[in-house]
């Protein structure tokens, strides 16, 4: 049994932003199970619970986490069943593609009584608002610190030598293709599969990077400049797809469209990003600031490619001071993120108790019940 955790959607410098199409190709699934209903209507227990008893008859289990709150589920992916189960409330909405053939609605509004909620209406709708103008607060800064990052990556881009770029880039690309050589895996066609392992949460920056490639080789880009691991990223994912494997690219939670780390399941080969910042200096970022040091997350890389060589160091100590205003301000940014985010825990906690408190859980377990003996 394989147990893998990530997120598919994430709160970024472009607002929330949805990978949810990628929990499961639909084309090939046997079944899509999505979620409605109000908040603490028992989506996330219902999937928890399902993954528990999936877990005790030996199959894999893919837990997608909520990103804004570790602890509460977006959806499950069981993929010897070919089998998935989605909330999909906004702000990641779903709806049935192709109804009955693949996709089913689970509506868990069914089980709770209207009229108990109706007494708690003018909460609810004040609630609500209040969570939605302190969301649209938290992306407001999102933003502002993407600006920030954005102005640090720029002096960075400006320190590196691209014609010192092309030949890592040529040493990387031919150490994937001598395993591509030696692979004896007959592929139909390649493809990528988007999702996120890290996460800005209402409980700080979560991370399962290190867990995602903790059975696999793994190589490490290390370096400051995100632009360049990224155009790295990307480059090595398309000549994989090219090559007919499948890519799991995991996305930067701050930049959604730039790649963080990539994962080619068929080789069992993890390829990920460590920014490197020096932790001696005040000059760091507020994510891994209870992280492990550089040198712990190292250990058990397989190949390190160093692209701080790249970088003109010289010019780099003369930027020390500059970089450090720009990270501080960064990380005062994304402090007042968290807070915002753990804000809007807190209301939606005030919502999930309205909710649950009229909630026919009985009702929800025999419906458990009826969807778990399909799969005895």
């Amino acid at each position: 049994m394989n147990e893998r955790h990530y997120f598919a959607g994430n709160n970024s410098a472009q607002g929330f932003y949805s990978y949810f199409d990628y929990i499961i190709n639909l084309e090939e699934g046997n079944h899509y199970y999505i979620f409605k209903g109000g908040p603490g209507v028992g989506k996330s227990s219902f999937m928890k619970k399902f993954a528990s008893k999936m877990v005790e008859k030996g199959y894999s289990i893919e837990f997608v986490h909520c990103s804004s709150d570790k602890e509460s589920l977006d959806a499950i992916f069981i993929p010897e069943l070919r089998i998935a189960f989605v909330d999909g409330t906004a702000p990641h909405t779903i709806d049935p593609r192709y109804p009955g053939a693949v996709d089913e609605i689970i509506n868990l509004g069914y089980f709770f009584d209207s009229s108990k909620i109706v007494e708690h209406k003018a909460k609810i709708v004040q609630t609500n608002k209040e969570k939605s103008a302190v969301y649209k607060s938290a992306y407001r800064l999102l933003k502002a610190a993407g600006i920030i990052y954005d102005e640090i990556n720029s002096i960075y881009d400006m320190l590196t030598d691209d014609y010192l770029y092309i030949p890592l880039y040529n040493e990387v690309q031919e150490e994937l293709s001598q395993i591509f050589m030696t692979s004896s895996i007959q592929n139909k066609g390649g493809s990528i599969r988007k999702l996120f392992s890290e996460a800005y949460t209402a409980d700080g920056y979560i991370s399962f990077t290190d867990r995602l490639g903790s059975q696999t080789r793994e190589w490490v880009i290390l370096g400051e400049n995100v632009n360049y691991s990224a155009r790295l990223l990307d480059e090595l994912a398309k000549q994989s797809i090219k090559n007919g494997y499948l890519v799991e690219g995991f996305y930067n939670p701050l930049f959604p469209e730039k790649l963080q780390h990539i994962y080619l399941p068929e080789l069992s080969l993890f390829i990920k990003t460590i920014e490197n910042v020096p932790e001696s200096s005040h000059i760091c970022r507020v994510e891994y600031s209870q992280a492990e040091s550089n040198g712990n997350r190292l250990k058990g890389a397989d190949k390190i490619f160093d692209f701080h060589k790249l970088m003109d160091k010289d010019r780099l100590t003369s930027y020390e001071d500059e970089l450090n205003k720009r990270y501080t301000l960064y990380n005062s940014i994304i402090n007042l993120v968290f807070e915002k985010l753990s804000e809007t825990k807190k209301l939606h906690a005030r919502l999930e108790k309205i909710y649950s408190g009229s909630m026919d859980f009985n009702g929800v377990d025999q419906y458990f019940e009826t969807i778990l003996n399909k799969y005895k």
